[in-house]
């Protein structure tokens, strides 16, 4: 049966996956696919171009193709034995492409292969693979013994990845997780996370907790932690460039200096400079957190518009993962993309100035009533991930307008 239906989506033409992928920056082989003929309904695209030429408001399958055709491509973080039904669910609300995190027991080039395989049987593309066990390790960030031999297995990762042709990962400098206080409720009692500086919080790695004063057992310096980085990533690097993998670095959640004793080096963009600086490699860029960042506010030496600028420039965006707060810290709450103090309209409005060629998904939703099953229980219906897709995919679509039929528009928007 899950053939047969596999079979009837791919003779009905509805491959979002391939028509989606452009080119993924200068340091990764071309995987460019030619635009698709069919709408999501398997009619025949209206010639784009040609109703670009009245510049007047595109509709149907016009604006369709121009959405196909974004390089701001929507993803989700996706389990890596996703049903049928969560396929369905994420092809439902638009979405080609999927992020998969599993554990180091799952790594290696043959599973990577499998997953990719797997998922593109049901028309979706795995923009990336993330081993979990090493996206933020004690071992790499505090120089602790073994710390060697997690960086060969961080090796073994980046070579299985390009032998599977998989072309994305991410990484987090961060030994204590990100902090967070007690649960809140934001719009209608939707239940969300929140951090108090001032008050009681702790940070959360995996299955592993971190409280204050000091949460790795001593104090550390910044050197410490810039020295460790240095020689985590010039290890690392020229791995990536030779299997055109792209490595993606995460913000600090949340960006303060230090925390229960550890520096946090990914909290400014200085910060992020000179990282990026010490790689010295294309394959070496960012995947900016816009809830995170937005938790430091104007003290991070670059806001959100910023960051997406100069790194966008550089082509050294690779990800963004999207959420939103109430306010900067000490105390924060998130909110839904659509009720926070970052215009997330902004956002996208930024990426695509700069030419954005990457994956924005959602994080830190908010969560919403659930069918009487509770959250999930269907193994696919969630509800609070859908509304926030949905809100994204139109404010993508809508900048994506803009900028066809009046590209003077991307300018003035972000100002």
């Amino acid at each position: 049966m899950k053939e047969d239906r596999r079979n009837f989506i791919k003779r009905a033409g509805v491959s979002l996956a391939a028509a989606s992928i452009g080119g993924i920056g200068s340091a990764i082989a071309a995987t460019g696919s030619p635009a698709p003929k069919k709408d999501l309904n398997g009619n025949d695209f209206v010639d784009l171009e040609k109703a670009l030429v009245s510049k007047k408001n595109l509709s149907g399958n016009a604006l369709q193709e121009l959405a196909i055709r974004s390089n701001i491509r929507i993803a989700v973080q996706a389990p890596v034995d996703a049903n049928d039904n969560q396929m369905n669910f994420y092809r439902q609300m638009g979405v080609a492409h999927v992020i998969l995190s599993p554990d180091e027991t799952k790594a290696g080039a043959d599973y990577y292969a499998e997953r990719k395989k797997y998922f593109a049987d049901d028309t979706l593309q795995v923009y990336g693979i993330n081993n979990i066990s090493l996206l933020n390790d004690e071992k790499i960030v505090l120089n602790l013994p073994g710390r060697d031999e997690r960086i060969e297995q961080y090796k073994q990762h980046l070579i299985a990845l390009g032998k599977a042709g998989i072309t994305y990962t991410t990484y987090a400098h961060s030994s204590n997780g990100v902090w967070s206080s007690a649960n809140a409720t934001t719009r209608a009692d939707a239940v969300s996370r929140s951090l108090d500086l001032n008050g009681e919080n702790s940070g959360q790695w995996g299955d592993k907790k971190y409280t204050g004063p000091l949460s790795n057992g001593r104090e550390y310096t910044a050197k410490e932690i810039w020295d460790n980085f240095e020689y985590f990533i010039k290890a690392v690097a020229p791995v990536a460039e030779e299997n055109h993998v792209r490595i993606g670095i995460l913000p600090d959640d949340p960006p303060v200096p230090k925390l229960a004793g550890v520096p946090r080096i990914f909290s400014s963009f200085d910060g992020y400079k000179h990282a990026l600086e010490l790689a010295n490699s294309l394959n070496v860029g960012v995947c900016l957190s816009i809830g995170a960042w937005a938790e430091g506010g104007n003290k991070l030496g670059k806001d959100i518009l910023g960051m997406i600028d100069y790194f966008g420039q550089q082509k050294k965006l690779f990800k963004v993962r999207i959420s939103n707060i109430d306010q900067p810290l000490p105390h924060f709450e998130n909110t839904f993309v659509d009720n926070g103090y970052i215009d997330i309209y902004k956002v996208i409005t930024a990426l695509k100035k700069v030419n954005f060629d990457g994956v924005v998904i959602a994080e830190n939703i908010p969560q919403m009533v659930s069918n009487a099953g509770g959250r999930n229980a269907n193994g696919a219906y969630d509800p609070s991930l859908a509304w926030t897709i949905g809100y994204i995919k139109c404010l993508r679509d809508r900048v994506e307008e803009e900028s066809a039929i009046q590209p003077e528009i991307i300018k003035k928007k972000i100002k």
